[in-house]
C-alpha cells in the first residue's frame, strides 16, 4: 500500500510540473518574439530614422523591421511552439504511461492478493485430502485385515472337505470347487489390497538378497502350468545366469502377476514365453509375453496405474482388480529395477522387467548348485 501511495503522489508531482510547464510556455511563446520585435524596433530606428529625421516611409526601415523584427521572431515563435509542443507531448505520454503503470501495479497487486488466497486455500484442501486418504488407507488395511482372518479360516476348512470331496454327489462336488476357487480369489484380492496399502503408507519392508533366478523361474512356470490348460508355457532361462539382488517373496509375487495376467487373455493354443537373460554385467531382465488380444499404445503407460483396467470388449468377462501390474512396477522400482511393457493390438503383448545383479555372488550360477 505504501508503495502505491508514493506512486500516487508522484503523478500528482508530474501533473502539477506539466501544468506549470504549460503556463510558462505560454508566456514564452508571446514574450521571446515581442521582445526580439521591440530590440529591432529600436536598432532600426536608432539607424534609420533618428538619421533621417523620422522619416518613416523609409523603405529601408519598413524592410528591415518586417524581416528582422516581424517575420523572424514569427518564425522564431513557431518553432518554439513546436519545440515546446514536443516537450508538452512528452510529458503527456509519461504521464500516460506512469498512470498505466499504476494500473497494472495495482492489478498485479489484486492478482497477487487472489493467488495468495487460492494458495492457502488449496493447501488447506490438500491437508484435508491427504488427511481423508490417510484415513482412507487405515480403513482398507484395518477391513482387509479383518476379512483375511474369515477368510483363512474359511479356505482351512475348505481344504479339510476336499479330503472327502470324492464321497460327496458330483453336484456338491462342483460347489465346493466353486467355493474354493472363489474363497482363493477372494483372498488374493485381500492380500494385494493389503500390500498396495502397506506399500502408499511408506510400510513395505524389502529385504533384498542373493536369488538364483533360473529354479525360480522353472517352479513358477510349473506351477502356471496346471491352470493354464488352454495355452502353452514355455521357458528360456540360461542356467549360467548371476544371481539377482531381490526379496524372493515379492520377486514371486511380481512374476505371478505377469503370468496370471497372460493366462487370462492368452487364447486357445495360445504360446507364453518366459525368458531371462544378462543385459549387461551388472543387469538381468526377465520378460512374460503372451499372444493375447494386445494393449493400444495409448494405453501402454496408464496399466500400470493403481486400479486401472483397460475397458475393452474382450477383458470385460476376464477377472481383475487393477492391482497387480501397480503392484509389480512399485516392486520392481523398490528393487532398483525397472518394467515396461511392448504390445500391439490383437498381436499379444511382452512384459519385461530388470533387476541388478547380486555383486557378491555374480560368479556364482546355478550349475555350482549341482
Amino acid at each position: 500500500m505504501g508503495f502505491g501511495l508514493g506512486l500516487e503522489d508522484e503523478l500528482t508531482s508530474k501533473a502539477s510540473e506539466y501544468e506549470t510547464l504549460k503556463r510558462r510556455s505560454r508566456w514564452v511563446q508571446i514574450g521571446l518574439p515581442l521582445a526580439l520585435f521591440l530590440i529591432v524596433l529600436v536598432f532600426e530606428t536608432l539607424e534609420h530614422l533618428i538619421p533621417s529625421q523620422f522619416q518613416w516611409r523609409d523603405l529601408n526601415f519598413l524592410g528591415e523591421v518586417f524581416f528582422f523584427g516581424v517575420l523572424g521572431p514569427g518564425i522564431f515563435a513557431l518553432a518554439l511552439r513546436w519545440a515546446l509542443d514536443q516537450v508538452c507531448e512528452r510529458y503527456r505520454a509519461e504521464a500516460a504511461i506512469r498512470e498505466l503503470n499504476a494500473a497494472l501495479e495495482a492489478k498485479v497487486r489484486e492478482r497477487t492478493r487472489r493467488l495468495e488466497e487460492a494458495n492457502r486455500e488449496l493447501a488447506r484442501k490438500n491437508a484435508e485430502l491427504q488427511t481423508l486418504d490417510r484415513m482412507k488407507d487405515e480403513f482398507v488395511t484395518l477391513v482387509s485385515h479383518e476379512f483375511l482372518a474369515p477368510l483363512t479360516s474359511l479356505n482351512g476348512g475348505l481344504e479339510m472337505l476336499t479330503e472327502v470331496i470324492n464321497e460327496l454327489p458330483p453336484r456338491h462336488r462342483e460347489t465346493v470347487e466353486i467355493m474354493r476357487r472363489e474363497s482363493a480369489r477372494l483372498t488374493e484380492l485381500v492380500r494385494k489390497i493389503l500390500n498396495v496399502s502397506t506399500l502408499d503408507a511408506g510400510r513395505l519392508r524389502i529385504r533384498p538378497g542373493p536369488v538364483a533366478l533360473p529354479p525360480l523361474l522353472r517352479r513358477l512356470v510349473q506351477d502356471h502350468r496346471q491352470r493354464a490348460f488352454r495355452c502353452e508355457l514355455q521357458l528360456e532361462a540360461d542356467p549360467r545366469l548371476p544371481f539377482v539382488m531381490a526379496d524372493e517373496e515379492y520377486l514371486v509375487e511380481v512374476v505371478h502377476n505377469l503370468l496370471d495376467n497372460a493366462i487370462k487373455y492368452s487364447p486357445n493354443g495360445g504360446v507364453i514365453r518366459v525368458k531371462a537373460w544378462l543385459v549387461d554385467p551388472d543387469t538381468v531382465a526377465v520378460s512374460v509375453s503372451d499372444q493375447g488380444i494386445g494393449i493400444p499404445k495409448e494405453l501402454q503407460d496408464r496399466i500400470f496405474e493403481k486400479f486401472y483396467r483397460i475397458d475393452a470388449r474382450e477383458n470385460k468377462e476376464v477377472y481383475g482388480h487393477g492391482l497387480g501390474l501397480y503392484f509389480a512396477r512399485k516392486l520392481i522400482e523398490a528393487h532398483g529395477g525397472h518394467i515396461s511393457v511392448e504390445s500391439e493390438r490383437g498381436k499379444g503383448s511382452t512384459f519385461t522387467f530388470t533387476l541388478p545383479v547380486a555383486r557378491e555372488m555374480a560368479n556364482v550360477t546355478e550349475s555350482a548348485l549341482g
